[in-house]
């Protein structure tokens, strides 16, 4: 019988993402071909029709925007990204680098409007990973004992959000709930050291919050987070991925939404 060991450690699901307090809503799938996809149009969906899956960000200046809804005159800009409900499986998993997006309930407009994530970087270096450690500020200890190093480290996870330009935004800014980051073994339900014992606890990510929680951001802005996370040794980076989930905002009980990204 294989053995299986605990890391106790309290890491926690921290990831802030969406606008204006609320959380998220299921996502409706646009379907569409495994690709990317340059945005064109924002179409939120109704009960009978999905939403467009290339929205399109048109750069929006709110500055001293005093209004309840910003009003303010659009640009022209546009990124690619892939339509996230492709790569809700861990053998669909979003490439490193490039970016997604999601549709998300805005509770200021009332209606879906779309989010993009991607993860930029990846390391396992040691100084680096013990660099941002220490400038973490928070109450979490990043310690492991000499019996779980032996087969554990900790891992670094540098990754985007960006609103588009037209995402509907009160006056006071966007603000971003919580949602949760975690690493996966790619070929098995858990991760697994060399001699076949299972961890239970490894590849569990806790942001540290690089961007101080009270920090408001504007349509067009892109945020840089970074997640510590724990991995086995004997892993490389081709040997699992991330998955980002969040949960219903409207229907508690509604399984998290849940889109993966390559770790290479």
């Amino acid at each position: 019988m294989k053995k299986t060991a605990a890391l106790f450690l309290a890491f926690a699901m921290i990831f802030l993402l969406t606008a204006c307090g609320g959380e998220a809503a299921p996502a409706p799938n646009p379907g569409g071909n495994n690709t990317t996809t340059t945005t064109t149009t924002t179409t939120p969906p109704t009960e009978n029709n999905q939403p467009d899956p290339t929205p399109n960000p048109s750069p929006v200046v709110c500055e001293d925007c005093d209004k309840e809804i910003c009003e303010c005159e659009p640009g022209e800009m546009t990124i690619e990204a892939h339509d996230g409900n492709l790569f809700n499986e861990k053998d669909k998993a979003v490439p490193l680098g490039e970016w997604a997006f999601y549709w998300d309930k805005n509770f200021t407009s009332g209606e879906y409007e779309p989010f993009y994530v991607r993860i930029i970087r990846v390391s396992r270096d040691s100084a680096e990973i013990q660099a941002a450690m220490d400038a973490y500020s928070g109450i979490m200890d990043f310690t492991l004992t000499d019996e779980q190093a032996k087969d554990i480290e900790f891992g670094l996870l540098e990754y985007e959000v960006y609103y588009a330009p037209d995402y509907t935004t009160p006056s006071h800014g966007i603000s971003l709930p919580r949602v949760s980051w975690s690493a996966l073994p790619t070929e098995t339900s858990g991760f697994r050291n060399a001699d076949g014992v299972a961890f239970i606890g490894v590849g569990s990510v806790y942001g540290l919050n690089i961007t101080p929680s009270n920090t408001r951001f504007k349509p067009g802005d892109t945020v840089t987070e970074k997640g510590l996370f724990t991995i086995l040794k004997n892993y490389d980076e081709s040997e699992y991925v991330f998955r980002i989930s969040w949960y219903d905002g409207e229907i508690v009980a509604e399984k998290a939404r849940q889109l993966y990204f390559t770790a290479s």
